[in-house]
């Protein structure tokens, strides 16, 4: 979830996006073993390219542009015990920021996807108000 917070610059490979998602996990000592993100294409091909949003760097990661579709789907998985993984479809928009820099254009993810979070399996103490606000819209498609 971490991801959807973020601002970036335009380009900006996968990996280096990779590593915020991770960073909660990693500073536990704790990882999963899949990639955080993937391109979404036509022509139903799930792992569409050149995008990659992973912990390896690809070389053929031409970088993350406004107006592509990746998934974010973080998680974690306890071998013999338990797994978890939220994945949504987010579309890469342009930031609002508040300030400007001629030529620096700043990209962040909009949530596509509207399909509840399971919120009972959230410490909803450990996320940031940033990350809370991000999944509010679950609100919004729920029954009353």
């Amino acid at each position: 979830m971490a991801i959807c917070c973020c601002l970036y610059f335009h380009f900006i490979q996968g990996h280096a996006i990779d590593a915020i998602a991770r960073h909660n996990l990693w500073s536990v000592g704790l990882d999963y073993l899949h990639g955080t993100g993937h391109g979404i294409g036509s022509y139903l091909n799930v792992h569409e390219g050149p995008i990659s949003v992973s912990y390896l760097p690809k070389a053929t990661d031409s970088g993350i542009l406004a107006d592509m579709f990746i998934s974010d789907e973080p998680g974690y998985y306890e071998d013999g015990k338990f797994g978890i993984r939220i994945e949504n479809i987010v579309q890469v928009i342009p930031a609002e920021t508040k300030y400007s820099r001629k030529n620096k254009t700043f990209l962040t993810f909009k949530t596509i996807t509207l399909v509840p979070i399971q919120t009972s399996l959230l410490c909803c103490n450990m996320l940031t108000a940033d990350e809370v606000s991000r999944i509010e819209y679950t609100l919004f498609i729920l029954p009353a």
